[in-house]
């Protein structure tokens, strides 16, 4: 559970700094634009606030914790009726550069959360997820994918008591 937080702080933080950049970058059109295009100027009036907006509400969820992932493994687990990892390699001229690996959680509803983790956090996650979701499938087939789009209940593990 630990390394999930830490990797969607890690994610937030990332799209905190986008943010950031997106308004510096207004800002910086606005000095560059001021009293020579004032249709430039008001464009990146916008452009800052709605970088500093969204960097804004980024923060706050970082500083109360409020994670769609950890919320749902914490609060309602039950929803969660698919877990699965990619590991992805770079490998540019046959040399590894390094591999990051992706876990999916597919929901009853039909929707999805992702989350990026480190290649060799990727089995320890998985098998502490394994126990806390019992009912959940584990493990990516085209055939659980199939399922999953026609009716992601029949992805729901039958809990013996």
């Amino acid at each position: 559970m630990k390394q999930i937080i830490k990797a969607e702080i890690r994610e937030n933080k990332l799209i905190l700094l986008v943010f950031l950049t997106i308004a510096s970058l207004g800002l910086f059109l606005f000095v560059f634009s001021f009293n020579k295009n004032i249709f430039l100027m008001f464009w990146a009036i916008g452009i800052t606030f709605l970088g500093s907006f969204f960097a804004w509400r980024r923060f706050i969820l970082i500083k109360k914790r409020q994670f769609p992932l950890s919320n749902l493994l914490r609060d309602e687990p039950e929803k969660i009726v698919w877990v699965y990892s990619i590991l992805t390699q770079r490998m540019p001229f046959g040399f590894e550069v390094n591999q990051t690996g992706t876990m999916y959680f597919k929901l009853i509803d039909g929707d999805e959360l992702t989350v990026s983790l480190p290649a060799d956090q990727l089995k320890s996650v998985s098998r502490s997820l394994n126990t806390r979701l019992p009912h959940a499938t584990f493990g990516y087939t085209k055939e659980r994918e199939q399922w999953f789009m026609a009716h992601p209940a029949m992805l729901l593990k039958d809990e013996e008591p």
